[in-house]
């Protein structure tokens, strides 16, 4: 028989309480537990369930193009871009096309044949070598502003500038300095000022010009530099 000691409750009885707030307190633990278990293992089937998807914006759609096919050459452009201007005459022989997106509108690619605008300044230079009836193309420049003695891309302090000769990775162009913020890009090679030629099947050789033009708020270089890659002379 248990003996009762003043403010002591017998061992026993003591040893089970303990016991059973243990098993208690295990039990939730091992709900609590298995709660968790399942909930991540039920993100994970929701990460993993269902088809992927590769997601590809309109404009870089390699399907999407305007193939161009001319008697003398083939180029290619974004699918939305169309030809706006064509000139020849004795001062000028080329082609224009423009894009046709909103707010993108801003951005052309002009091809000048043969009489080539060698006086013609540009903001930024892509060199460019023959090869074969296609181009090798060179990385785009910096604004020339930066690397042309004198120059400043302070719009304002611009305009008092003169353009002036300059120089990228071998090949002389003329940099716009006045128009410091115009983002004309062009081409040109080690054979003069915004010259390329190309001799394709017929074995005539012709002189090249590429000359673009973006003043969108988000300017792509990759544009033109597409284009010039998909360039063939025939």
């Amino acid at each position: 028989m248990d003996k009762y000691h003043y403010d002591h409750r017998p061992g026993r009885h003591r040893l089970r309480q303990v016991l059973i707030v243990l098993a208690v307190s295990l039990a939730i633990i091992g709900l609590i537990g298995s709660i968790v278990v399942r909930d991540i293992r039920g993100h994970k089937d929701k990460q993993v369930t269902g088809i992927t998807h590769t997601i590809i914006q309109a404009g870089d759609d390699p399907g999407n193009r305007l193939r161009i096919n001319e008697a003398g050459f083939s180029m290619e452009l974004p699918g939305d871009w169309k030809e706006v201007g064509r000139r020849n005459d004795l001062s000028e022989h080329s082609v224009t096309w423009q894009s046709t997106k909103p707010q993108q509108d801003s951005r052309t690619v002009r091809l000048y044949i043969d009489t080539i605008p060698t006086t013609r300044s540009l903001n930024k230079l892509v060199p460019v070598t023959a090869a074969g009836n296609m181009l090798t193309v060179g990385d785009v420049s910096d604004n020339c502003a930066t690397f042309t003695q004198g120059g400043t891309l302070n719009a304002y302090d611009a305009t008092k500038l003169k353009e002036a000769p300059a120089k990228w990775n071998k090949v002389d162009f003329i940099c716009d300095l006045p128009r410091v913020i115009d983002n004309e890009i062009g081409t040109g090679s080690v054979e003069g000022h915004n010259t390329v030629t190309l001799t394709g099947a017929s074995n005539v050789p012709h002189k090249y010009f590429f000359l673009y033009t973006d003043r969108s708020g988000q300017p792509d270089n990759s544009i033109f530099t597409n284009a010039l890659r998909s360039f063939k002379a025939r």
